[in-house]
């Protein structure tokens, strides 16, 4: 079982979750992806929302698209999206490559990629699922390239499943890689609360502790019986639910209810380690570049609503030429930016 007792754990809430709920340890999919209906809230640009040129997200997700394949060198070839959620970035990179494969621990979220690929009508991206921590149901040097966005970290051990990426790559073939490091939490944003809704009556209530300086991550999950609206509005402080809500005697009143308690934890390692575990594996350059979705959304600031491109073909030909060469500078460190590497 984990260990929690942090100089940070200051109201014993996790303390209290581990002694009173004795919480299960499970998996990413698990403890959260099997019962999203989607993973991204429905709200990707062309997956599930029509694109709109005066939207900045909109931009970065077109951004990435471009990260994603240039990157990869996969313009007409075949490539790996490790971990697709919804079929992101599968289903945008799809219309640009020969073959997009998804893989993923989670049945529901193979199911909901195929269903959201049948409804677009991309007959050249399929998905595929394994048993989380296993072999990937590949052969030795099969594609050209792997997308892998915030997914890797999601495994139960992220240098085992380096180096399954490593074995399915072709030699010379590129991964890059999308990851959610932990710097970004430090000064106290260690602790979070996020609530997901499981039907009418019934929902998850997740808390985050994090622990930046040693790359990992625990996340409570508690069902509750009862409306994630009305969970919401008891954990509100503003008008955003609050950490700070969730004391022992809250829990303590609704532990009737809790039908279910688990715990994951998570590695996020820093570039620094992600640069050591993939010299580490047999990749034979590494480079820490700057992101294509944070250049979009630059770009798009440039313009006036008045000369914005206004349809998805200008945008892309506004994005694509920023992004090849972004992708190809050498950033920081520090920054824990995305990383490409080649086998």
């Amino acid at each position: 079982m984990p260990e929690t007792n942090w100089d940070f754990n200051e109201t014993g809430v996790f303390d209290w979750i581990e002694r009173e709920l004795k919480p299960e340890p499970c998996t990413s999919e698990e403890f959260v992806y099997n019962e999203m209906e989607s993973q991204s809230g429905y709200s990707l640009p062309v997956i599930y929302q029509p694109f709109d040129a005066g939207n900045k997200w909109h931009w970065s997700d077109r951004g990435m698209l471009f990260d994603f394949l240039y990157s990869t060198d996969g313009e007409g070839k075949k490539l790996l999206d490790f971990g697709p959620g919804d079929g992101w970035p599968s289903l945008i990179v799809a219309p640009f490559a020969r073959e997009v494969i998804g893989v993923d621990s989670s049945e529901k979220r193979v199911k909901v990629c195929t269903e959201n690929a049948r409804r677009l009508g991309i007959r050249n991206a399929s998905f595929v699922s394994y048993k989380s921590g296993s072999s990937l149901p590949f052969e030795d040097n099969t594609f050209d390239g792997i997308m892998a966005a915030s997914s890797i970290e999601q495994t139960p051990d992220p240098r085992k499943t380096l180096k399954e990426l490593f074995r399915v790559l072709k030699p010379g073939g590129r991964i890059r890689i999308f990851y959610e490091a932990l710097s970004d939490y430090k000064g106290g944003y260690e602790r979070d609360i996020w609530i997901v809704g499981m039907g009418n009556r019934t929902c998850k209530l997740v808390l985050f502790n994090r622990d930046p300086d040693n790359e990992y991550a625990l996340q409570y999950g508690l069902t509750i019986a009862m409306p994630g609206r009305e969970l919401t509005e008891r954990l509100s402080d503003g008008g955003e639910v609050s950490f700070e809500k969730v004391s022992v005697s809250f829990l303590e009143e609704i532990k009737g209810i809790i039908t279910r308690a688990q715990v994951l934890k998570t590695i996020h390692p820093s570039a620094k380690t992600w640069i050591s575990w993939l010299k580490e594996t047999g990749f034979k350059e590494i480079l820490p570049a700057y992101s294509g979705g944070m250049a979009a959304v630059k770009l798009f600031d440039l313009y006036t609503d008045d000369n914005r491109p206004s349809d998805l073909d200008s945008t892309d030909e506004a994005i694509k030429k920023v992004v090849r060469i972004v992708t190809g500078l050498e950033a920081p460190v520090s920054l824990d930016p995305m990383i490409t590497t080649v086998k």
